[in-house]
């Protein structure tokens, strides 16, 4: 099932995610799965944002439905950073996204989305943002269906903006590299 809204011109698909388990030794079954790591680096363009612990990816860009992100499932309350330095754009709720972030990337190529954050980000709109910096914890918020960080990222002009989504996959492996 897909849910959509609009709202200042904005459209935004989520759909509910296969349940996942995530085994002692980091083994997982996942729908669209494709790893397993510990975040815990990046390098000179970004870094991983979820710096500590065991994570799986779910569901990527497309996923048959329309999807715009990529799911890393983790356990919820885990730290979410940026991974890269910004300003807030957006810090807001929605029914399918749930408690979500947008940080603009002035200067970078790409505007990142952050959601299903278990409380809202205590940054308000306009602030800076570190690369690093705190900015929320994974949470189910919205129409999620298990603790995951759903992460968006969007070519210029910017999220909902006039640019399209990226699949962030490739930057999530090299930043998780570090």
């Amino acid at each position: 099932m897909t849910y959509g809204f609009r709202g200042r011109g904005l459209r935004y698909a989520a759909a509910a995610l296969s349940v996942v388990a995530i085994g002692a030794a980091g083994s997982t079954t996942a729908y669209g799965g494709g790893g397993v790591g510990t975040g815990n680096g990046g390098n000179g363009d970004g870094v991983f944002p979820l710096p500590k612990g065991k994570y799986t990816y779910g569901d990527g860009l497309g996923a048959g439905r329309g999807h715009e992100g990529q799911d890393i499932l983790t356990k919820c309350g885990k730290p979410i950073v940026s991974a890269q330095q910004g300003r807030v754009q957006t810090n807001k709720f929605q029914s399918a996204a749930g408690n979500y972030i947008v940080i603009d990337g002035k200067g970078k190529d790409k505007d990142l989305m952050y959601a299903h954050m278990k409380k809202p980000s205590k940054l308000k709109v306009g602030e800076k943002v570190s690369m690093g910096e705190e900015i929320g914890k994974v949470g189910d918020t919205g129409d999620a269906t298990a603790c995951h960080l759903h992460f968006e990222m969007w070519s210029n002009p910017g999220w909902y903006e006039g640019g399209h989504p990226v699949d962030p996959k490739p930057s999530l492996k090299q930043w998780a590299k570090g």
